[in-house]
C-alpha cells in the first residue's frame, strides 16, 4: 500500500514553489508527481523588501506568512489534482516554508521561514510538518544544511560508497558520504545561484542568468574575484552555513565599490567563477576530487558554471536525476521525507553537520481539526 507525502519547498530566488508527491511505501523513495508553481511578482518583491532589510516588520511578516501559506496549500492542492491523487490518501505534508532570515550565530540565534502551515492544513486538509530548523538551533546547531540527511539516505539506498551530493541552490551546499566509515560531512559552501541572480535582477536582465549566457559574453576580474575569497566565511570551518540575509546585493555592491569602473557582464563571470571556486575550494579541502558527484538545484541549469565546474575538477558529475531523484525536486523530496521521520520520531544526530549538541526531532505537527 503506497505511503503517500507531499514536500513543499520554496529557495532562496522566490521564483516558484516546487511541489513532489512521493512514495515511500516498504522503504523506497519514488516520486510520482512534481510540478512548479510561481509566485506573483508583488508578493516576491514584497518578500524580498522583508529579505533585504536589516529590520523586518513584524506586521508584514504576518501578513506575508498568512499569504503565503495560502500559496503553499494551493500549490500542494495543484500538485494532487495533476496527479488525480485525493487529499485523505496523503499521509502528511512537509512545507520548508520561504527563509526570510537565517542568522545562527547572531546573540539570540534564529532562522525565519514563513508560510503558515495552519493554512496549509486549511486549504489541503492534509496533516502539515513544518517549522524544521528551529529545534536545531535551540539545541546549538546552525539550523542548516539539513538536506544531507536526505543526500546521505539517498547515496546509501543507491549503493553508492562514496560520493559527493552538491546542491547549487541559492546557497550552495555540499554532502560528503563514505559507506565503508558510516561517515557524512556537511555544510554550506557559500554562494551558489543567490549573487549571480541578484546581480541579474538589478541589472534588469531577469530572474536568473538563463544558461548562465550573461556570464560567459563577459571577464573574470582577476583581482575582484580574490579580494571576493577573502570574505571571512569560506575561511571558517565546519560545521557552518549561511543564507541570503548575508550573500546578497548588499555583499556585491561593497565589493566592487573598490574597483572603479567594472562591466556589469564582467560582475556576472566573476559572480559565476565565484561559485565554481567556491566548490572547487572544498573540494580540495576535503581531498576528494575525483570523488564522484551528483548535482542537484535550479544552479544545473546555468551551464556556463557547470562548464566552469568540470574545468576546474577532475570529478565525474553527474545529476541526482541518475540515482533516482529528479535534481530541480530533490529538496522538496526531501522535505516529504523529513514529514515521514518526524511522524515517526526520529531523532537525528546533526553534530556533524550542524554542530547540535544532541540528537533531536525536526518539526513541529500541525493536525487537521
Amino acid at each position: 500500500m503506497a505511503e503517500l507525502f507531499i514536500g513543499l519547498m520554496s529557495g532562496t530566488s522566490v521564483d516558484s514553489i516546487d511541489s513532489a508527491l512521493v512514495n515511500f511505501d516498504n522503504d523506497t523513495v519514488e516520486l510520482l508527481e512534481w510540478s512548479s508553481s510561481s509566485i506573483e511578482k508583488t508578493l516576491k518583491e514584497r518578500i524580498f523588501n522583508e529579505v533585504n532589510n536589516d529590520k523586518i516588520s513584524k506586521v508584514e511578516i504576518e501578513k506575508l506568512d498568512l499569504e503565503l501559506g495560502k500559496v503553499f496549500g494551493n500549490a500542494a492542492n495543484k500538485l494532487l489534482q495533476k496527479a488525480e491523487v485525493d487529499s485523505s490518501d496523503v499521509v502528511a505534508i512537509g512545507s520548508h516554508g520561504q527563509t526570510i532570515k537565517h542568522a545562527p550565530n547572531a546573540p539570540s540565534p534564529f532562522s525565519l521561514q514563513i508560510g503558515s502551515p495552519k493554512e496549509i492544513v486549511g486549504i489541503t486538509n492534509i496533516k502539515t510538518v513544518a517549522d524544521f530548523r528551529t529545534a536545531d538551533i535551540v539545541a546549538g546547531g546552525q539550523g542548516a544544511p539539513l538536506t544531507p540527511l536526505f543526500h546521505s539516505f539517498i547515496l546509501k539506498k543507491n549503493k553508492v560508497s562514496e560520493g559527493l551530493v552538491i546542491n547549487i541552490g541559492g546557497i550552495c551546499n555540499l554532502t560528503y558520504f563514505n559507506d565503508s566509515t558510516e561517515s557524512i560531512i556537511a555544510y554550506d559552501c557559500g554562494p551558489g545561484n543567490c549573487l549571480i541572480d541578484s546581480w541579474s535582477r538589478s541589472n534588469n536582465r531577469g530572474d536568473f542568468d538563463a544558461g548562465g549566457a550573461w556570464a560567459s559574453s563577459g571577464k573574470v576580474v582577476t583581482n575582484l574575484l580574490k579580494e571576493m575569497l577573502k570574505d571571512d566565511f569560506f575561511d571558517k570551518h565546519p560545521p557552518k552555513s549561511t543564507g541570503t540575509d548575508y550573500f546578497n546585493l548588499k555583499w556585491i555592491n561593497k565589493k566592487i565599490s573598490e574597483f572603479g569602473e567594472v562591466s556589469s557582464e564582467d560582475i556576472q563571470a566573476t559572480l559565476t567563477e565565484l561559485s565554481a571556486q567556491v566548490i572547487f575550494k572544498e573540494l580540495k579541502d576535503l581531498k576528494a576530487e575525483k570523488k564522484p558527484i551528483y548535482l542537484c538545484g535550479g544552479g544545473i541549469h546555468n551551464l556556463f558554471l557547470v562548464k566552469r565546474l568540470e574545468e576546474l575538477i577532475e570529478n565525474r558529475i553527474y545529476t541526482t536525476s541518475e540515482i533516482g531523484i529528479d535534481a530541480d525536486f530533490l529538496e522538496a523530496c526531501c522535505f516529504a521525507w523529513l514529514a515521514k521521520e518526524r511522524l515517526n520520531n526520529t531523532k537525528f544526530d546533526l553534530s556533524k553537520i550542524t554542530g547540535s549538541k544532541e540528537k533531536i526531532l525536526l518539526g513541529e505537527i500541525w493536525e487537521v481539526t
